[in-house]
């Protein structure tokens, strides 16, 4: 994963992560898990995304190997 990608992860998690502990401390316990379940899923979705060779425009780095 890039440092720009880890950013965008960290940060779109953090505030997912206060936006749910705002849920709990509010005894929202629905809304909480739901701002949880999605922030996972949404951080999920961002390391897919940035996964290497997922974009056409990089190259793709390849390492011969001998066997």
């Amino acid at each position: 994963m890039s440092s720009f990608g880890t950013g965008i992860a960290g940060l779109v998690g953090g505030v997912v992560l206060l936006m749910g502990l705002l849920a709990f401390c509010q005894r929202q316990w629905l809304a909480g898990f739901a701002w949880l379940l999605s922030g996972l899923g949404l951080i999920a979705l961002l390391t897919f995304l940035d996964k290497p060779g997922s974009h056409p425009s990089e190259p793709v780095e390849t390492r011969e190997t001998r066997g």
